[in-house]
């Protein structure tokens, strides 16, 4: 089997101390959530991580995997110099996970961007990775922005079909709401506790349903990023018979933030 566990974690840039500055205190459960995962990925270092970010450049109707050959940057541009990533592509498998998606049912282009900066969806658990294994594992970079609720969930069952003999993690990088609060950099919603109610829900029980009956009116006015990731680690897990243990869910600073792991 290829798959050793996949894991959802969120990316607010101000978690990472250089960016913080002592403000990422105020969200310390969800730090606690993150050292809970990253503990619980210390002894399962996997060859390659696939890291599904929606803030990776995406292709409409389809997942995009990002092919260029090195993608530099990280969060250097709001003061964390220490978090910074150069990644050189594993284009062999990069294609051949494209083109078993394609011959599964799923739409797969493959892009590319070489830019890392603009991309905290990726760099900040990058960070949390690199401090955990010390030399990083190849990272296969990716977006399932462009796909829909139910191409999301039957996004992570194809991939657990996939198994090119290596050891793979998923690593699921998405946050909440960004409307939970009155200040909150979204505005405020009473949607967004709904929705983050029905995320934390659906990760519990192993199951999208909750997720699959919202209101797409509500989805929207929750103003997420994370619910396509959420839904590909769901798939994931109940194709493989992996239970979802949630670490930690809080909502500071008025964006929803959750921590969750299953091991394969």
């Amino acid at each position: 089997m290829s798959w050793l566990w996949a894991a959802l974690t969120p990316h607010p840039p101000i978690i990472v101390p250089g960016v913080g500055g002592g403000r990422e205190k105020e969200a310390a459960v969800t730090l606690e959530g993150i050292a809970g995962v990253m503990e619980r990925v210390r002894g399962r270092k996997p060859e390659v991580i696939l890291l599904l970010s929606p803030h990776q450049p995406y292709a409409p109707g389809a997942f995009a995997l990002n092919g260029s050959p090195v993608v530099k940057g990280g969060l250097a541009m709001y003061g964390a110099r220490d978090a910074s990533f150069e990644l050189r592509a594993r284009r062999p498998k990069i294609d051949a996970l494209a083109e078993f998606l394609r011959a599964d049912g799923v739409q797969a282009s493959v892009v590319t961007s070489a830019d890392l900066d603009r991309d905290q969806g990726s760099s900040v658990p990058l960070y949390f990775l690199r401090n955990t294994y010390a030399e990083l594992p190849g990272v296969v970079l990716s977006s399932p922005i462009g796909l829909d609720r139910e191409a999301s969930f039957k996004l992570g069952e194809a991939l657990s079909r996939f198994d090119d003999g290596g050891a793979w993690g998923l690593l699921a990088s998405g946050d909440l709401s960004h409307r939970l609060k009155p200040g909150a950099p979204a505005g405020y919603s009473p949607m967004g506790e709904k929705f983050d109610a029905a995320v934390v829900e659906s990760l519990e029980k192993t199951d999208p349903s909750p997720i699959f009956e919202l209101p797409r009116s509500l989805i929207e006015d929750a103003g997420e990023c994370g619910m396509r990731s959420v839904l590909a680690m769901l798939g994931m897990a109940s194709a493989l018979g992996g239970k979802i243990d949630v670490l930690s869910y809080e909502g500071p600073y008025g964006v929803g933030y959750c921590n969750a792991i299953s091991a394969f």
